[in-house]
């Protein structure tokens, strides 16, 4: 098992190294929770994950894989392949998609940047458990005066991704330091495969790509143990 993820950490590791690295301009997920930017019109976005604990006990290598092409009024369509990794898990699945964010400015409220954060997919199982449901709904806010935005909601989703029926609250936090710098932070409530608060920083590189780093605490035991995320972005 050790030699097998090692194998697959030092895989990713050349894949990193490889990624000639200017500022991406959007992200779809925070973490985890999907966030109040959308892929813009004729755009395409295209990310990777890995989350992994590299010591026992509960060693293990996670990926999840997500490509989204803008479509114009304020809405993405959506791929994403869910749960793959050693030891296999129990929900793979391929989701297929929307999200769609929805401008609330007005004269009075424009500095804040409120939106309303809709979004939908139909995960397919890889392992013959059926077709499932995700759906999810947040509130976005930004603090002009910190630069700070807060993101809120709800998601309800099957076994398919979740390893069983799931509602829950969701959260983000994330705080621009720079131009390319920020801490961010996000969470799932309950005790299911996503439940996990994860935090950490996304650094935009150039030619629009963009890596995150951070650390994740299950919500309980029952979910796993703590772990890394590694996430590479590229707009193209």
């Amino acid at each position: 098992m050790k030699k097998n993820f090692c194998g697959l950490i030092f895989l990713f590791s050349l894949h990193l190294v490889s990624l000639a690295a200017s500022p991406a301009y959007s992200q779809q997920t925070i973490f985890n929770v999907p966030s109040a930017d959308v892929t813009a019109k004729n755009k395409n976005f295209l990310q990777h994950e890995s989350q992994f604990r590299a010591k026992d006990p509960d060693q293990f290598f996670n990926t999840t894989n997500y490509f989204a092409h803008g479509v114009g009024a304020n809405t993405e369509l959506d791929a994403t392949l869910f749960n793959i990794g050693s030891p296999a898990s129990k929900n793979a699945a391929l989701g297929l998609g929307f999200k769609t964010v929805l401008p609330l400015e007005n004269s009075a409220t424009k500095k804040y940047q409120p939106k309303i954060i809709l979004g939908s997919q139909l995960p397919f199982s890889l392992q013959g458990n059926g077709v499932g449901h995700w759906l999810y709904s947040a509130a976005s806010v930004t603090l002009p005066q910190s630069n700070t935005r807060f993101t809120t909601g709800i998601s309800n989703g099957s076994k398919q991704i979740f390893g069983g029926n799931v509602t829950c609250f969701i959260g983000g936090f994330e705080q621009k330091i720079t131009s390319d710098f920020s801490f961010i932070s996000d969470w799932y409530s309950g005790n299911h495969s996503l439940g996990i608060w994860a935090t950490g920083f996304s650094y935009a590189l150039p030619q629009d790509f963009v890596f995150y780093g951070g650390y994740q605490i299950p919500n309980s035991k029952k979910v796993g143990r703590n772990s890394f995320v590694i996430e590479v972005a590229k707009i193209f």
